[in-house]
């Protein structure tokens, strides 16, 4: 009699172990699976004997139990192809038992296995390999991935098998250990499984010398594109992706590639964790799986600027490239849209970035995908807000690590290169270097949007719109002059009480050099010593030290001031004689010149020598005009003692021959003399005779 083994005498009435051998097949791009499986029925038949008849203790019937088996389980991926099974004694048909998302359980029927029996069930299949092929196998010569699941009810061995050339690693799962060398092929093998049911090995070999190289040039850039040699086909369609898409990226962003060569290497997803991309800064090498496309070649070209090296979030890495994706990948710009609810629990933070692998929940790849939508919205609303030249501006910036507040002078940037910026420093340079120049009206627009996802706090944000107001303020005050470093600093570090009390001493620094100016007209106050000690103050304390100075200088400037104003005003005549030969436009000009130079104090001694000297000039000018008048006076009384001296001494004397004579006057104090009674000689008749007579001979 034949019956069906119960389920108890099933678990303990046989023996299943299996051996499941994985070769990858490079030549023909598919792994080769072999299932052997050993069934033994250890379960003896069984005789009852019963009583027959009525007689007592005759025993005259029997029933013999005789138990047997002929079905076993495998499991096969979703990828494989048809399986083949047979046995050591005969047919072999096969039935799905049950399914799960990644294969299915095959019932395997064979002849009946008796007491003492062994069947051995071999069955064989194929995964395809290629690149692109369903699922996570490869079988390539660069490259190779699979994962090993055993089979038997209570023993299992698993063996991969992979040509030499190949580096064998196990990435998840059980690990394997290589027990052969032989022929070309390495055998790594599990050893024996105690109950193998659940035992998986996921393995990834890789050859890079087997890699095809190429390269491409696209602009300045060289790359090396090395690919799968099975894959022709992402090679060529990397070829014209890099020439398209590195010009556009350039034109978007305003930056340079690096120069060099970058290495452009195919790979799996399996390889990179379901990412289509990887970029190492470290070693200029982007990693792109076989399956990306187009935008995805923009999305990972553009990491070679947006990476740990210039942002120090991923949410800007992501967000930067995914918005360059969407610009340059296409040729055909689709903005990102509203990423929607959030997926996650509380509030989003986009500051807590979420990694994804194999092993990763549905709620994970969820909340990936939107923080990548998210990113890239947040991007998109913001250079469009910008407009593309001030986008470019932001990014020339962050790349040179600029200061966001500049002050005014291009010169005095606070360059910090090397640096990965933060979203403090990112929201900065997007408001001061896109949103000013853009005339967006709303100052806060970008800080809400950072506030919105996450990535700031309210906290964080407290009284910065005052400062940026009151920053623009002083940056107009300012005028020509640059805002030092004591204000920039705080500003750029958040500290915005610390940028506040700087900037209100800023405020009464520019007001005393505004009092400058007004009180000297003609005096430039651009490139002073003063606008020099303003620019390059980096503390609060430098702030004061240089109001001291300006409220000396504005002091100087009213001494000065009143200096030129008595300089070249209208003088009385003792004020203009006082001042005769006095040079009051040197002490001016030296005291400009001091001013320049900030010497404060030396100005307002030239200026006080020019105020003294034409404040005393009126009693100048009546010292100078009396001795002028006593001299005069005393010249007067010199020629008219001479005049009169000389009246009496000096009388003329007609000599005998008719010519003139001096005789000397008597002294004055003599009695005149009465002069003689002339002679008069008779007219002889001569030539002269009437005639006066002649003048002296000179």
């Amino acid at each position: 009699m034949l019956a069906t083994p119960a389920a108890a005498l099933a678990a303990n009435g046989y023996t299943d172990t299996g051996t499941t051998t994985y070769v990858v097949n490079v030549a023909k791009s598919e792994i080769d699976v072999t299932v052997q499986e050993t069934i033994k029925n250890t379960t003896p038949s069984k005789t009852t004997l019963k009583m027959c008849g009525t007689i007592p203790f005759v025993w005259d019937c029997s029933t013999i139990e005789e138990y047997y088996f002929y079905d076993t389980f495998i499991w096969v991926p979703n990828e494989a192809g048809p399986i083949s099974a047979t046995s050591n004694a005969g047919k072999v048909t096969q039935s799905v038992y049950k399914t799960d998302a990644y294969g299915r359980e095959l019932k395997l029927t064979f002849p009946k296995l008796y007491y003492g029996q062994t069947r051995v069930v071999t069955s064989k299949y194929t995964i395809p390999a290629g690149p692109r092929a369903s699922g996570d196998y490869r079988a390539l010569k660069a490259y190779a991935s699979l994962c090993a699941d055993s089979n038997g009810e209570d023993s299992g061995v698993v063996n991969v098998q992979v040509p030499d050339g190949l580096n064998l690693i196990v990435t998840d799962g059980t690990s394997l250990s290589m027990t052969g060398d032989a022929k070309g092929i390495q055998t790594w093998s599990s050893g024996s499984i105690a109950g193998s049911n659940g035992f998986y090995s996921c393995v990834e070999a890789t050859d890079s010398a087997a890699l095809t190289s190429s390269t491409v040039t696209a602009g300045d850039q060289t790359f090396d594109v090395q690919s799968w040699p099975e894959d022709t086909t992402w090679a060529t369609a990397m070829q014209t992706d890099l020439t398209a898409d590195v010009p556009k990226l350039e034109d978007l962003t305003g930056l340079q590639m690096p120069g060099g060569t970058i290495d452009i290497t195919e790979a799996s997803e399996t390889e990179l964790g379901d990412y289509a991309g990887v970029y190492n800064s470290t070693d200029k090498t982007a990693t792109i799986t076989e399956d990306t496309d187009n935008s995805t070649v923009a999305h990972e070209l553009s990491h070679i600027w947006f990476n740990k090296d210039l942002f120090a979030s991923v949410w800007m890495d992501e967000g930067f490239a995914g918005y360059s994706e969407k610009v340059a990948g296409t040729g055909n710009y689709t903005p990102c849209t509203d990423p929607g609810t959030y997926p996650g629990s509380g509030s989003p933070r986009l500051t807590l970035w979420t990694y994804v692998d194999i092993n990763s929940s549905t709620d994970d790849l969820a909340l990936a995908k939107w923080q990548y939508a998210a990113s890239c919205y947040l991007v998109t609303q913001l250079a469009d807000a910008i407009g593309p030249t001030n986008f470019k501006t932001v990014l020339v910036a962050a790349s040179k690590g600029q200061m966001a507040y500049s002050g005014g002078d291009p010169s005095q940037t606070g360059a910090t290169p090397g640096v990965a910026i933060t979203a403090k420093n990112l929201l900065d340079l997007i408001d001061e270097l896109g949103m000013v120049p853009a005339g967006v009206t709303d100052q806060d627009m970008a800080q809400n949007l950072f506030l919105q996802y996450g990535i700031l706090t309210t906290a964080d944000l407290a009284g910065r719109s005052q400062a940026r107001t009151d920053y623009h303020a002083l940056l107009g005050a300012a005028g020509k002059w640059g805002l030092p470093l004591a204000v920039r600093d705080a500003m750029v570090g958040w500290n915005f009480p610390t940028a506040e009390a700087a900037m209100k001493t800023a405020t009464q620094i520019l007001a005393e050099r505004d009092q400058i100016a007004k009180a000297l007209p003609g005096f430039s106050v651009d490139g002073t010593a003063l606008e020099k000690m303003f620019e390059n103050a980096k503390t609060t304390t430098d702030l004061d030290a240089v109001l001291t100075e300006a409220k000396a200088e504005a002091a100087a400037a009213a001494t000065m001031s009143q200096a030129a104003q008595l300089k070249d005003g209208s003088h009385n005549v003792l004020q203009t004689i006082g001042l005769m030969g006095t040079d009051l436009a040197a002490p001016i000009t030296q005291a400009n010149t001091d001013l320049t130079n900030g010497k404060p104090a030396d100005a307002t001694t030239e200026a006080q020598k020019v105020i003294d000297e034409v404040n005393g000039s009126s009693s100048q000018g009546l010292l100078r005009s009396g001795a002028v008048l006593a001299l005069l006076l005393v010249l007067l009384a010199v020629v008219l003692f001479v005049v009169w001296r000389l009246r009496r001494r000096a009388a003329v004397v007609v000599s005998a021959d008719g010519s003139l004579a001096f005789a000397a006057a008597p002294p004055s104090d003599t009695e005149p003399v009465t002069p003689a009674a002339s002679t008069e000689v008779a007219d002889t008749g001569s030539a002269t005779a009437g005639r006066p007579p002649a003048e002296p001979p000179m």
